[in-house]
């Protein structure tokens, strides 16, 4: 058995594991992860063949690790938390301070026994026949929405907020923004950033009800009790929930600064 560094032609194999999971991903997310920071995304193999996955991600001083995937019938042979040690360590080794992961609650002492401290969960909101709306002209990623983004995690993440840009769409409001792109034929709608009161205006501007509309997809810590609220009253429904965890330096985490996470688990 060997790892080595996750190849652009593992991705097909990774999709069809973790749709079997149930995972909301996509190629552009895998080849964004893998061009950005390679060392820290591994593939275990057996001879030629991948059997488990991880992906990890550089910001400034903080680092997230997401999509760890092992073959169900590989399980329980220490793989996982093998691949978990070296992506820890590319991650130090770049000089990061606070790594961050979402964790299954079974999943969850694992992570313990590598550091890992539990410091808010994250919940799974989903709402069907919604459209999202963005104003017309494509609005470009600017320094402020990089600062209200950093007020909620502790770092600056210029990296995923540009790429996201880019990929999807960026809607600017007073004192918060959001950026909504298709992923697996739903809406996700995150990054979305700022104060509480502004981040429900935003989306209350822009995210409405439609016959035949769309599925959209919001990851939300719980820390963000007003954004939670505001997405029941909507109509979306909580269909789970993961641990949020870090390692390393206590992160300046300010979870009512964060209207929704940037991805669905793998980068923050």
């Amino acid at each position: 058995m060997t790892t080595d560094r996750f190849r652009h032609d593992d991705i097909a194999e990774f999709l069809l594991l973790a749709a079997g999971e149930g995972w909301i991903s996509d190629r552009w997310e895998l080849d964004l992860l893998r061009n950005s920071f390679p060392q820290g995304c591994l593939v275990k193999r057996i001879k030629t063949v991948p059997v488990a996955f991880i992906t990890t991600l550089r910001y400034r001083r903080s680092g997230w690790i997401g999509n760890l995937l092992v073959r169900p019938e590989q399980r329980r042979q220490g793989i996982g938390a093998e691949l978990m040690k070296k992506a820890v360590e590319a991650l130090k080794d770049a000089g990061v301070e606070t790594i961050w992961l979402t964790a299954s609650p079974l999943g969850k002492p694992l992570y313990e026994k590598l550091g890992f401290k539990e410091i808010d969960r994250i919940d799974r909101w989903i709402g069907e026949n919604f459209t999202v709306t963005p104003p017309p002209g494509r609005q470009e990623i600017s320094d402020d929405m990089v600062t209200l983004d950093a007020t909620g995690w502790g770092d600056r993440r210029e990296l995923l907020l540009t790429s996201l840009g880019v990929e999807g769409n960026a809607i600017k409001g007073e004192d918060a923004f959001m950026i909504t792109r298709t992923v697996s034929g739903a809406q996700q709608i995150g990054p979305l950033a700022g104060t509480a009161p502004a981040a429900v205006t935003l989306l209350e501007r822009y995210l409405a009800p439609a016959v035949g509309g769309e599925r959209i997809c919001l990851d939300i810590p719980r820390g963000n009790r007003v954004m939670g609220s505001y997405l029941e009253r909507k109509g979306l429904t909580c269909s789970g929930a993961t641990v949020l965890m870090y390692q390393g330096e206590m992160p300046a985490y300010k979870p009512e600064f964060i209207g929704a996470c940037g991805s669905m688990g793998s980068m923050g």
